[in-house]
């Protein structure tokens, strides 16, 4: 936690991550982490009041996400690449850090937040995310803003809930875009927005009932063509 002008700023997550496809080592079929998690910054004074947050004071902070074990002991973000030999590569990759967005959520109620909707994991298993808080900003002794010269302090960590990243074969599908990534998406934030989910059961048992209609079908046209053969005859 950090105090900027007697106040103290704080993150909570409030859309976890539920599940993700692996995605390997290669950078063409990358699936996000679904639902794309999200970061609310709070406000607080010397009191424990909560308190709105000015454009001045928003644009000084952003987020970073890192990838750790579900028991929040250890850091999970690299990996011995196979591909490469000595060499290693990030396990959760994609857009680690936010900037802020302020937005007004499904309740009406305006507030600023940090958005992850571009991050994937190259291994299966199960991880927690970890949210750092990072202020970039200071109080100068005229009262005014200026960036932090050298390393931006820590002011906050949350961990997320744990969540699963499946192999291709076992992932289970997307699920339905929240209430809260729509709300966020008709404001213009790029969130990927799926309205109708079907699971890999249900696409599987359409195809076989498509193949089925059309192996009666073609069977039909067979009987029709060889009547009229034998009609002709």
């Amino acid at each position: 936690m950090s105090t900027l002008r007697n106040k103290r700023f704080e993150i909570r997550v409030v859309q976890q991550p539920l599940r993700a496809r692996m995605c390997g080592f290669g950078e063409k079929d990358r699936r996000p982490i679904d639902p794309p998690p999200i970061c609310e910054l709070l406000c607080f004074n010397e009191q424990g009041e909560r308190m709105s947050i000015s454009c001045e004071e928003q644009i000084f902070f952003v987020c970073h996400c890192g990838l750790w074990s579900e028991d929040c002991e250890k850091e999970r973000n690299l990996i011995a690449n196979p591909c490469a030999s000595s060499t290693f590569t990030r396990i959760l990759v994609g857009s680690l850090v936010s900037s802020t967005y302020s937005l007004v959520n499904p309740e009406g109620i305006q507030s600023v937040y940090f958005i992850f909707p571009d991050l994937s994991v190259r291994m299966e298993g199960k991880y927690r995310l970890k949210f750092s808080l990072c202020n970039l900003g200071a109080v100068a002794d005229d009262n005014s803003l200026v960036l932090n010269q050298g390393e931006a302090p820590i002011n906050s960590e949350q961990f997320s809930d744990i969540f699963t990243v499946y192999t291709a074969k076992r992932f289970p599908g997307m699920t339905e875009s929240t209430e809260l990534s729509k709300c966020f998406s008709k404001q213009g934030v790029k969130i990927p927005i799926r309205h109708e989910i079907r699971s890999r059961k249900t696409v599987n048992q359409e195809n076989q009932e498509k193949n089925k209609d059309i192996s009666n079908s073609n069977s039909n046209i067979s009987s029709i063509q060889m009547q009229e053969s034998q009609s002709t005859k």
